[in-house]
């Protein structure tokens, strides 16, 4: 016989949907004669999906695991003889280099066994979240190291210098994520390979063109990049439109990420004048109704900061209100917040109602009841 949590766990894993499970309650509850029970959904419609914690071991177990990646990281460069620039281990002596290298397999290894017991049998949130940073890091140093081991006169390489020792960090991180999501299915794991990748793609960019182009074209290349880390995450948001899935808390971490890259390639060393202040403010009226459109409420995490110097200017050219800066700007952005979050539904609602093509709005995630 089914259980409500059986059916919950069902929703969540995406084996069924909201609706069939609503109906598989609502048809055993007419078998047997009872009366009805409310479905508590792990995830719903009404919040963004966002584990983090489930009790006070899983953040115990989760500080045991960033002491400990510390510990042994530094004693396999330190106490091997090495030091903790990887850079400078390709000329350090072949034997050190293959120490360490060994000392990473270990650890990677090593990882895999934590990961099994964390994210596979106990499902600690927080702990496996630390677990895959740990993993990832591991993973990126293996890659380093083990190529330094069998590309021994990589240090001759005047060229390659500059920048293989990212290229092969990031790239060590980019396959750990990729094989750490495959086995656990881990939402957050996306993250770090989303980072690992924009960072591989920025230095491909960087060898492709001329030099200095990217130098020139920061602001831009970030925010481009940025952009497909949005497209990314609206690609697991369109899968999963009721939020019941692991895909929408994919969507939850990418669009973490997308967002400060694509608000700062705009407003990143702003001087503050009048235009500047307008940029800041429009750019934080279209992020708003983004989020509202797309029930994102991560998206406008990244643009607090860039707001409250703007509140800030506003306040501060008025002679009426020297010295009262820090407290006035405080209470608006934060009355502010506070609004927009306990009013998200209606205020979602609103925009809706007024977007006036019907396919888009077909697309969009359901309002809330509340």
């Amino acid at each position: 016989m089914l259980k409500m949590s059986d059916l919950q766990a069902a929703v969540a894993e995406g084996i069924i949907s909201q609706d069939q499970a609503e109906r598989l309650r609502d048809f055993a509850n007419r078998l047997s004669g009872a009366g009805g029970e409310a479905m508590e959904f792990t995830q719903d419609t009404r919040d963004e999906p966002f584990r983090l914690l489930r009790g006070f071991r899983d953040f115990f177990i989760a500080i045991g695991i960033v002491i400990f990646a510390i510990g042994v990281t530094s004693l396999a460069f330190g106490y091997l003889g090495g030091s903790m620039d990887i850079e400078s281990l390709f000329q350090d002596s072949s034997a050190l280099r293959l120490r360490v290298a060994l000392t990473m397999f270990g650890l990677v290894a090593f990882g895999i066994v934590l990961a099994e017991w964390i994210t596979r049998h106990q499902r600690l949130p927080l702990a496996s979240l630390v677990t895959s940073l740990a993993f990832a890091f591991w993973s990126a140093l293996f890659l380093a190291t083990a190529v330094a081991v069998v590309w021994p006169d990589l240090n001759s390489r005047e060229q390659l210098m500059n920048g293989v020792v990212w290229w092969l960090l990031f790239a060590g991180g980019i396959l750990g994520m990729v094989g750490f999501y495959w086995r656990y299915r881990l939402p957050f794991a996306l993250l770090p390979l989303a980072v690992s990748s924009v960072g591989l793609v920025y230095m491909l960019i960087q060898a492709t063109l001329e030099p200095g182009w990217t130098d020139l074209h920061a602001r831009i290349t970030i925010g481009a990049l940025g952009f497909l880390a949005f497209l990314a995450a609206m690609w697991f948001d369109m899968k999963d439109p009721l939020r019941v899935t692991r895909f929408a808390e994919c969507g939850f971490w990418l669009h973490l990420l997308a967002a400060p890259m694509m608000v700062h390639s705009l407003l990143l060393g702003q001087s503050g004048d009048t235009p500047n202040l307008a940029l800041t403010l429009g750019t934080m009226g279209v992020l708003s109704l983004v989020a509202l459109l797309i029930d994102r409420r991560a998206l406008l995490v990244a643009g607090l900061s860039y707001l409250a110097i703007a509140i800030g200017q506003i306040v501060s050219g008025s002679e009426l209100l020297v010295g009262m800066e820090f407290a006035i700007t405080a209470s608006v952005l934060g009355g502010a917040v506070l609004c927009l979050g306990l009013g998200w539904a209606p205020i979602r609602r609103a925009v809706i109602a007024i977007v006036p093509f019907e396919g888009l709005k077909s697309r969009l995630p359901p309002i809330a009841a509340r």
